[in-house]
């Protein structure tokens, strides 16, 4: 793979005395500074999934996909099978969904193999492919039409990456978390129109694991868009999973595992029916709920969570979600296995964070209400605590997500 054996070449320098760049960077004497760092943009902007309220479509393919939309609705009007009123409330609903799903960010976790990080990238990623590295370590990717980010467990040391980097453009920086850090940005890719830059990291807690982070916009000659992004948004969110430990649980429900801020309890577990099940827990100010169903989309799990998120969450009459309550959210992988998750943070009053998951088996809907302010945990912590997830078959999940991907 063209982009793999990018992220495989590149590496990194070593330098002393240091001199300030951006706010949130420093150089050492004589690098360059980091493209696109800009003093301006807070260091957390990444926590906003809708970083920039920038689409991750072009507009018109927006447009054109409203318009087919329009038309089949304004069909099922002349044929009667919905009524004018019904027919406006549907065009509505698909304004907010495509509103919804043109500004998801990416999540990308590695916690196998002993790795053990996470970072956020403000595109749109339908697709992901998980992989080994050519040396001791994984990758995952996640990929769409117009972007890719990339987030790979190695044992191999920026600097020792560095002494066999060809690349013109690259540096050392120093950034609050990483005892070393490095960035690079492909000759090749910026030459074919698809810029590519990577981070190189080793935090301060785990000196004896690196991580490489990647960022590519494609068909996209104008580079400094990419450079903005990665030095403001994607390099701030890198950070080791250690902090879950200290305020989550892990908790398993037959292939799943999912985490549990602590305090909560489990206060009920029931089957509803013969298909569905419900697992419901409360804590300070905290209710989590787990719906259990059959798989109702006999397709991808993406497909399916874009289903769902339409026909049971911004549709149906019975939605969780909160009224008039803004809505942001990521496609969240999970060492390479996606799901859905949508974050309404209300400051200071009841917040919920909802996440769509699906295996081989179920489709699981887990949201989280809590009293914003008087919860035991702040909305980060909460968030950080359900994105992550871990699925005892997801090698199986993988392998199925790959085929999709390649077909």
């Amino acid at each position: 793979m063209k982009l793999k054996s990018i992220l495989l070449g590149l590496g990194i320098a070593l330098a002393f005395t240091m001199s300030s760049d951006a706010a949130q960077y420093v150089v050492p004497e004589g690098q360059p500074p980091v493209p696109g760092a800009d003093a301006s943009i807070p260091d957390n902007a990444y926590q906003n999934y809708r970083y920039g309220d920038i689409r991750k479509a072009p507009d018109f393919e927006i447009q054109e996909v409203l318009k087919l939309r329009y038309k089949e609705i304004d069909e099922l009007v002349r044929d009667r099978e919905i009524s004018v009123e019904d027919a406006e409330a549907l065009k509505k609903v698909n304004v907010k969904y495509m509103d919804l799903t043109s500004h998801d960010s990416t999540v990308i976790l590695l916690h196998e193999d002993g790795f053990n990080a996470k970072m956020t990238a403000p595109i749109r990623a339908v697709a992901g492919i998980f992989t080994p590295l050519k040396s001791d370590g994984i990758t995952s990717f996640a990929v769409d039409r117009y972007a890719l980010a990339s987030l790979s467990g190695t044992i191999v040391t920026p600097e020792d990456n560095y002494n066999e980097n060809s690349e013109l453009h690259k540096g050392m920086f120093i950034y609050p978390g990483f005892k070393s850090a490095y960035w690079s940005i492909s000759d090749e890719s910026v030459r074919n129109d698809s810029p590519m830059m990577l981070a190189y990291v080793t935090f301060d807690s785990d000196s004896n694991r690196h991580y490489i982070v990647g960022l590519s916009k494609f068909h996209q000659p104008n580079v400094k868009e990419l450079e903005t992004e990665m030095a403001n948004v994607v390099i701030p969110s890198i950070q080791p999973l250690d902090e879950l430990a200290r305020i989550s649980d892990l908790v398993k429900w037959d292939n799943i595992t999912y985490r549990l801020p602590k305090g909560m309890m489990l206060k009920a577990e029931e089957k509803v029916d013969s298909e569905y099940s419900r697992r419901v827990y409360y804590g300070q100010g905290l209710e989590l709920v787990i719906d259990r169903g059959p798989i109702v989309h006999d397709d991808s799990a993406m497909s399916g969570y874009f289903n769902r998120i339409f026909a049971d969450y911004l549709y149906g009459s019975s939605s969780p979600l909160l009224r008039d309550i803004p809505i942001q959210s990521a496609i969240v992988w999970n060492n390479g296995v996606p799901t859905y998750l949508m974050d309404q943070h209300n400051p200071g009053k009841q917040s919920r964070i909802f996440q769509l998951i699906q295996d081989d088996q179920y489709e699981y809907d887990m949201y989280l209400t809590y009293e914003d302010g008087k919860a035991k945990y702040n909305h980060i912590e909460l968030r950080n605590i359900m994105e992550y997830l871990d699925f005892k078959n997801a090698k199986e999940l993988r392998r199925k997500a790959e085929i999709k991907t390649k077909k």
